[in-house]
């Protein structure tokens, strides 16, 4: 009987779904291996239910994994033909639809999957309306580091076995015509580990302030193959190219609103993403006082109710370390290297604020590593945290002790 029991355990556990199918790549394909430490840890997915793939709250899976399933547990450098991996590749990077598909698109650019709402609602092969079209989030770290390879590396690996992947190889080294792209394979469990919001609720709460041109995307005919790359290579010419006011109170408020629908983790860094999006200077200290500081969220900008649901906001900062956070911000992605930055200087007012509230006001010079300076502007602080005999250029006086300590933490460059 017992014998019987763990006979069926077995059974059972044999026929469920892995939750990940890793990328192994052996051989001469092995140098992919140290590609895995250049995964985002924010990726972005765009579905509609008249996706090839599916994806819920629960799995994203690829068309494979949805209709086959059995030949989607296959990872791509365990198939001995290269040949039809790498014409699988181009089909899917074409957004083509072929015969076997068992590859899921991720993006770091959330512009990029932006455009593909509007995208999908004007293609007559899909047209789903906005309460049917979803936004997907994911943490990467999550997730065995193997789960995610960037499209680049794969094409690099798979282009010489097929003369239209050479091609689009081509292609996607254009400067412009590059957008973050991410793939994994299979089916992948994201329960837990994503939030999924309508592109609706986002509208609703006036995605459309943020950029007036997601108004007019909205208004696109049906047909067969509506805009999406373009688009974006336009928007980020208008965003980094032109000179522009600072950015308004009322846009980094929606930027918030969207932001909150997405639940307390994920607001810091989707309201990052949505504001780098934005025209204008992104390294004003009123966008990362207004947005990202616990302690200064008032009715000027947020209403009171909405103050408590942010107290996470503390540990959410402490996050947007670059060893929490991996932004990987190619020069082809400049939205992104936006967000970067964003987060960088979130971190940067983190610690300074921390450092400000633990040190008492009575004992600013109480650190060892400072001693006093007199000269005729008055007492400077000689910081000796680089083995500098100068004043440090970060110190303006006795009473800023405070951002000596930042040198020591190598926040000021």
């Amino acid at each position: 009987m017992a014998f019987s029991n763990i006979a069926d355990e077995l059974q059972t556990l044999s026929l469920s779904d892995p939750e990940y199918l890793l990328f192994c790549p052996s051989g001469d394909k092995a140098w992919l291996r140290e590609k895995f430490n250049d995964i985002p840890r924010y990726l972005f997915r765009i579905f509609t239910p008249k996706s090839c793939g599916m994806t819920d709250t629960s799995w994203t899976k690829s068309m494979d994994a949805r209709y086959t399933p059995e030949k989607s547990r296959v990872d791509i450098f365990a198939r001995q033909d290269n040949e039809q991996v790498a014409s699988m590749l181009n089909t899917h990077l074409r957004w083509r639809e072929g015969l076997e598909d068992n590859f899921v698109s991720w993006t770091s650019s959330l512009l990029f999957a932006l455009i593909y709402i509007f995208h999908l609602h004007a293609n007559s092969r899909n047209g789903s309306a906005f309460d049917n079209i979803f936004l997907c989030i994911i943490d990467t770290t999550n997730f065995p580091k193997e789960v995610f390879l960037r499209d680049m590396d794969l094409i690099q690996v798979y282009s010489p076995f097929d003369t239209d992947l050479e091609d689009f190889k081509g292609l996607r080294l254009r400067k412009d015509m590059y957008f973050g792209e991410y793939l994994s394979q299979g089916a992948l469990k994201i329960e837990g580990k994503c939030q999924i919001v309508s592109a609706q609720a986002m509208i609703d709460q006036d995605l459309y302030e943020l950029r007036r041109e997601f108004k007019e995307f909205a208004l696109w005919e049906l047909r067969p193959r509506p805009p999406w790359a373009y688009p974006v290579v336009d928007l980020r010419k208008d965003l980094f190219q032109i000179e522009s006011p600072e950015i308004s109170n009322e846009k980094l408020r929606v930027a918030v609103k969207v932001a909150e629908l997405f639940g307390s983790c994920w607001t810091l860094p989707i309201a990052a993403n949505l504001i780098a999006l934005l025209p204008g200077p992104k390294e004003d200290v009123a966008i990362i006082q207004a947005l990202f500081r616990v302690n200064v969220f008032t009715g000027s900008l947020l209403h009171p109710k909405r103050i408590l649901k942010l107290t996470y906001l503390d540990n959410a900062r402490k996050d947007c370390s670059p060893l929490k956070t991996k932004v990987v911000a190619y020069e082809s992605l400049p939205e992104v290297k936006q967000f970067g930055k964003m987060m960088q200087n979130v971190y940067k007012d983190f610690c300074v604020t921390k450092l400000r509230s633990k040190t008492p006001m009575a004992y600013p010079f109480s650190y060892p590593n400072f001693r006093l300076k007199s000269s005729a502007k008055g007492h400077r602080l000689r910081c000796k945290c680089r083995g500098s005999t100068s004043p440090c250029s970060n110190i303006r006086d006795e009473r800023d002790a405070r951002a000596s300590r930042l040198c020591l933490l190598g926040l000021y460059q």
